[in-house]
């Protein structure tokens, strides 16, 4: 009779443990599933009908257009809704989507601010929000998402300043900010992080000099701060801890000083533009031992003295231009 009650027990508990997590994993899909259905409702304008045609409760969601599930638990792992031309806002609900890892709203004309319930999304390493109508300060709460590697935020309006904050992402390979109204200073705390690839700030309004370069970036190739108003020398250790930098945009700002001999150590550069700005002193004779370089722009200064004849080493050179400067000899 004991064993028959126990057996009866273990029964009870097994049948409402099954039942407990079918219903949890049930809820858990109908989360996403309302989540990205509020996100439907925030849309005023859909000019192709994708979402209003495609994204219906009788579908699965997983089957959803620009919805991608895991095969493991089923839930929602990338939402890529790019270039449909939608027009909205963002709900709060997109926060409730804890498996995404890939948030692409990209070329479409979503405004407003960013919510912050998007910080609950601690799976996410790809975010494109580029070429929208979206406002206000770019969060701080960007910096505690501990697997982003690409951020992407360009051609926006967004105001203030970098957050400091971003320096924690130490994950974050890409980083485009370009073309926003940002303001202050680029953050020291950027060159902090050592997967850094790529960093584009250009057409905003950053003040300040360049930040120091402390430690070794080895992935960085791209550096573009092209239009700003930046001021101020080359730190001096910048490039002692570039190895692998390719590209440097920094034309079309207030930069002074001289271009440094330690530039050399750049050996990989292929592009360099260092156009309007007001930089003098003479062009480093060891220049002439970047021999990647493919285009020098360095017009538009207060270069002075006689061209090196070390650039006559630079059999990959394209594209030279050193035009109002006050260089002189032959």
């Amino acid at each position: 009779m004991g064993k028959t009650f126990l057996n009866l027990a273990l029964l009870i508990i097994f049948h409402f443990f099954v039942m407990a997590t079918f219903s949890m994993k049930l809820t858990t899909i109908v989360t996403d599933q309302l989540a990205l259905l509020a996100l439907k409702e925030h849309v005023i304008h859909d000019p192709e009908n994708v979402l209003t045609t495609n994204w219906s409760a009788s579908t699965h969601v997983c089957n959803w257009f620009g919805v991608s599930c895991g095969s493991k638990h089923r839930r929602v792992v990338a939402l890529n809704i790019t270039g449909l031309g939608l027009v909205g806002t963002l709900p709060p609900h997109l926060g409730n989507l804890s498996f995404l890892s890939l948030l692409s709203i990209s070329d479409n004309s979503f405004d407003g601010e960013l919510p912050v319930q998007l910080s609950n999304l601690r799976r996410l390493k790809h975010i494109n929000f580029s070429n929208n109508n979206l406002s206000g300060e770019i969060p701080s709460w960007l910096g505690s998402l501990p697997e982003l590697q690409r951020l992407f935020l360009y051609h926006n309006n967004f105001k203030g300043v970098i957050p400091f904050s971003l320096g924690n992402l130490s994950k974050l390979e890409m980083l485009y900010l370009l073309q926003n109204q940002l303001s202050g200073s680029i953050p020291s705390s950027i060159f902090n992080i050592s997967s850094l690839q790529e960093i584009d700030l250009r057409n905003n309004y950053l003040l300040g000099s360049i930040p120091s370069v402390s430690h070794d970036i080895l992935s960085l190739e791209l550096i573009d701060f092209t239009f700003n108003n930046l001021t101020g020398h080359f730190p001096s250790d910048m490039f002692d801890h570039l190895p692998n930098l390719k590209n440097l945009f920094l034309s079309y700002n207030m930069l002074s000083g001289k271009i440094p001999a330690s530039l050399c150590k750049c050996k990989e550069l292929e592009l360099l533009s260092l156009s309007f700005n007001q930089m003098g002193g003479s062009l480093p004779v060891e220049i002439g031992n970047l021999s990647m370089l493919r285009m020098l722009v360095i017009g538009q200064n207060h270069f002075e003295g006689e061209i090196p004849q070390q650039i006559g080493n630079l059999t990959l050179l394209m594209v030279l231009d050193a035009v109002d400067n006050n260089l002189t000899g032959e």
